[in-house]
């Protein structure tokens, strides 16, 4: 799976050369004109990163960020701004801000910043599991050396998509529409899902009867908590 990347900009200048740009880096961007579109996507879309404008229209680009940090979600974010104010750096940065850039600004630099605040395409957790995102695979600390894990396609896109979110409970029907490419509104489908954790706890829970790392969210659906 590919890394999303959600940009807000009221400006469509921006947004008509900024997400060609990422796109043709990799990434899937997800767009929006204003804080409210921007809500919306960040909440359906669940990326890895954000680009927001500060001065976009209500919410700006400050109250969103506040939002997301006030859910918990550690998403790496970074303004796009025309303010010098260092005043409002700093409430940016007290917010929960990652970064930021200055307008008008050289593409290669935002590229630049988007790579540094993105997860690192191989990511270690509890000295137990590493993950490696381009090679897509999985590997068990076991036994004092690295042990692969057999995951399917499949139950790796969704291992990966739970571990961008780490901390961060994701419904099940957004499960299924991000991993499964399914909307989710048929019984049928969430046992689907259900079979899939239920698979990827045998595979890498030290205990699979009592999980560590993959979680239920009651009334929600599951997580991945790094332990």
């Amino acid at each position: 799976m590919t890394q999303k990347i959600l940009i807000a900009d009221d400006n469509p200048n921006i947004l008509s050369f900024v997400q060609p740009a990422l796109e043709r880096e990799g990434y899937s961007v997800a767009a929006a004109a204003d804080g409210a579109e921007a809500l919306y996507l960040w909440e359906t879309e669940h990326p890895a990163l954000l680009v927001l404008d500060i001065e976009m229209p209500e919410p700006n680009g400050l109250a969103v960020c506040r939002r997301i940090r006030d859910s918990g979600d550690p998403v790496p974010i970074i303004f796009l701004t025309v303010r010098d104010s260092v005043s409002d750096l700093e409430f940016g940065f007290t917010l929960g801000a990652s970064d930021y850039i200055a307008k008008p600004f050289d593409i290669r630099e935002l590229l630049a910043r988007v790579k540094a605040r993105l997860p690192p395409p191989v990511r270690e957790f509890d000295n137990y599991i590493r993950i490696d995102a381009p090679r897509r695979t999985v590997m068990l600390h076991r036994e004092e050396r690295w042990i692969p894990v057999d995951l399917t396609p499949r139950e790796f896109d969704l291992f990966h998509y739970l571990v961008n979110n780490a901390g961060r409970p994701i419904g099940r029907m957004a499960l299924l529409e991000a991993v499964f490419d399914i909307p989710g509104d048929l019984d049928i489908e969430t046992k689907t899902l259900e079979k899939h954790i239920w698979s990827l706890r045998q595979k890498i829970e030290p205990d699979p009867k009592e999980p560590r790392y993959l979680l239920n969210v009651r009334g929600v659906g599951y997580k991945f908590e790094p332990v």
